[in-house]
């Protein structure tokens, strides 16, 4: 399962840093709801059932991841570098200059390992193990829709079904179903910020999805990056749409993911053909604890600008990760 998770990483981050044109493990990228969010009003794309991280290991923390039959709302790590071939000189023996004779050079001293690892263990006590407890740990740690920003309220519908999720289909459709057996709750909560004057509707929600494993909630962080490179446009459901979708993931302690053990951000165009179809803002960001992704996902409107929209993101995204860090009691 590692191997196949370290494949899909490599295609994947060795694609996404040319068509994105940042420098993979150097530290700089971020942000987007489905598995872990959800994409829009008549689908959204919350947990889109699949598991993995097309990443490492640790996104974006707020960075820093997605009701289909109504609605709908829209997830890394990166290869290791292999090590440098050793020169012919120290192979050979001699002086440092390559003559023969005199002492042969001594090895050189392994460098340390300065990968850096997540900072943050779950208390096993407290990771829960069954759907009732993995619901009551969602419902605690899911965003509140003030936490978005002044003027935002509750979306419709508020809540979702936490006995299921969004599934992308082999058409790039959102389709909603039940969660699979690795699955133990999803659960969404929309906020909108109400159109007034020259500015549009703004729509958002954040998700909390559990699994029963740390693998499985890594296999669905792959997966959901690996949806914008197979659907770089998606139907959400009803008049609402993605386009021109791109997506990068981040493990602990690459491209400034200092929060999570995984981190993922998508990026596009969102489109409501009902309100006249014109290009707006589109964001999901997901991030990875042990067991737990939590994500938020933002639909723009006329009239809001990327930084405005891009806050409200963060904002959402760092109460949830805090809050499940609190909740799971590790150790840091």
């Amino acid at each position: 399962m590692r191997s196949a998770r370290a494949a899909i990483r490599a295609g994947i981050v060795i694609g996404l840093c040319g068509a994105l044109l940042v420098g993979c493990g150097s530290g700089d990228e971020p942000e987007g709801d489905r598995a872990s969010g959800s994409k829009g009003t008549t689908g959204t794309k919350e947990p889109t059932g699949t598991e993995g991280t097309t990443g490492a290991e640790g996104t974006t923390g707020p960075s820093s991841g997605p009701s289909a039959a109504t609605s709908g709302d829209g997830p890394t790590g990166s290869t290791g570098s292999a090590g440098s071939a050793g020169s012919e000189g120290g192979d050979k023996g001699g002086t440092a200059s390559g003559e023969p004779g005199g002492t042969a050079a001594p090895d050189a001293t392994p460098a340390p390992d300065t990968t850096p690892t997540p900072d943050f263990v779950a208390d096993p006590a407290l990771v829960p193990r069954n759907r009732a407890e993995a619901l009551t740990l969602a419902r605690a740690v899911i965003t509140r829709p003030t936490e978005y920003g002044r003027g935002y309220g509750k979306g419709t519908p508020y809540e979702s079904d936490p006995g299921d999720w969004n599934v992308l289909d082999t058409s790039c459709n959102w389709q909603r179903e039940g969660l699979p057996r690795t699955v133990l709750a999803s659960f969404t909560r929309r906020g909108q910020l109400p159109a007034s004057g020259a500015k549009g509707l703004v729509r958002i929600s954040s998700t909390v999805t559990v699994h029963r494993t740390t693998s499985q909630a890594d296999w669905e962080m792959a997966e959901t990056l690996e949806e914008a490179l197979r659907c770089p446009d998606q139907r959400l459901g009803g008049s609402e749409r993605v386009q021109q979708l791109m997506s990068l993931g981040s493990a602990f302690g690459q491209s400034a993911n200092l929060t999570a053990d995984d981190s993922l951000m998508e990026r596009g165009e969102f489109i409501d053909e009902s309100g006249g179809g014109a290009p707006a803002h589109y964001a999901w960001n997901q991030s990875r604890l042990g067991t737990v992704t939590v994500s938020v996902v933002v639909k723009g409107g006329k009239g809001h600008t990327s930084l405005e929209l891009t806050t409200a993101q963060i904002q959402a995204m760092t109460s949830m990760v805090n809050r499940l860090k609190n909740a799971l009691g590790g150790t840091e």
